[in-house]
């Protein structure tokens, strides 16, 4: 997305309100208690790793893989939470297993369809084709035959268990904006280190969201308000996507004092505390050192 701060500044204030609405419905979604959704429970490391390594193989860009890990989250909460309510008349261990069982048989069918869903967004790359998916799917998964009917079956469930809807932002989209409008998006090599930051966040999520929930409560989650306290700020983009370009500062060696207006004017966008930014990017910045 090749961004102009002469032509992005008037839209600037709908596109942000706009992004404050969803993100709300998101955090109501987190909160209440008659649906199941938990963020992020379904894109642990292993299957992160995954989307990255097929994106790269097959030379699909970065927006691809967001779009492809906010569907796959997003589709297996959703199909987790049609299972469970078929199987709510047997709480047993067996059934539990049974669930779990039916999730994990055709996840890499399922990831697969997200990527394939996700490249046809993608404007920078080209759509994934049935016969790539085939490929892949011989390569990743050699104990279970597919045949272009199962692809093209698959991809429609998909597409039905998100209510087809495609994400209306991702990360990356929030990372690039904020970029432009402090400035930042001609900074020689700017763009690319926060894309690469982007990603290392989402290899080490869980590891950055509890530490800043031990800075910012002085211990880990515990009870289920604390835990779904964490599950409000994992689901703000926006509140990520300042981090990271934050984070990007430090590591083009910015003077202080220009990385604190920038800080300022990013709390400023988005409404969230200043501290609560500087302290994000700096958990990401140690993060990103040890790595």
């Amino acid at each position: 997305m090749d961004l102009d701060t002469a032509y992005i500044e008037p839209l600037l204030e709908d596109w942000l309100e706009g992004l404050q609405t969803t993100i709300k419905e998101q955090e109501n979604l987190v909160e209440t208690n008659d649906e199941f959704y938990m963020p992020f429970l379904a894109i642990p490391i292993p299957v992160v790793n995954a989307i990255f390594k097929i994106t790269k193989h097959l030379d699909l860009g970065p927006e691809t893989r967001y779009i492809a890990i906010h569907l796959y989250d997003k589709f297996m909460c959703n199909y987790f939470w049609k299972v469970y309510k078929a199987e709510a008349g047997e709480q047993t261990e067996k059934s539990w297993s049974k669930i779990c069982k039916k999730l994990s048989s055709r996840s890499k069918l399922y990831l697969m369809s997200c990527l394939q869903l996700a490249s046809k967004m993608d404007s920078h790359s080209k759509s994934l084709g049935i016969s790539q998916v085939l490929n892949i799917l011989q390569w990743i998964d050699k104990n279970s035959e597919y045949t272009k009917n199962i692809i093209l079956a698959s991809e429609f469930k998909v597409f039905k268990m998100v209510g087809f809807r495609m994400p209306f932002y991702t990360p990356l989209n929030c990372v690039e904006v904020l970029l432009a409008v402090t400035g930042l998006i001609n900074t020689p090599n700017m763009k690319g280190l926060t894309i690469t930051l982007l990603d290392l966040v989402y290899l080490q999520w869980e590891k950055l969201y509890s530490h800043l929930q031990c800075l910012i409560q002085g211990h880990i989650a515990k009870t289920d308000e604390e835990k779904r306290n964490l599950m409000t700020l994992e689901t703000n983009v926006l509140f990520l996507g300042a981090s990271v370009v934050l984070c990007g500062t430090f590591f083009l060696c910015i003077d202080g004092e220009t990385a604190k207006i920038i800080a300022l004017k990013l709390s400023e966008l988005i409404d969230i505390k200043k501290d609560d930014i500087w302290n994000m990017a700096n958990i990401l910045l140690v993060i990103a050192l040890q790595e």
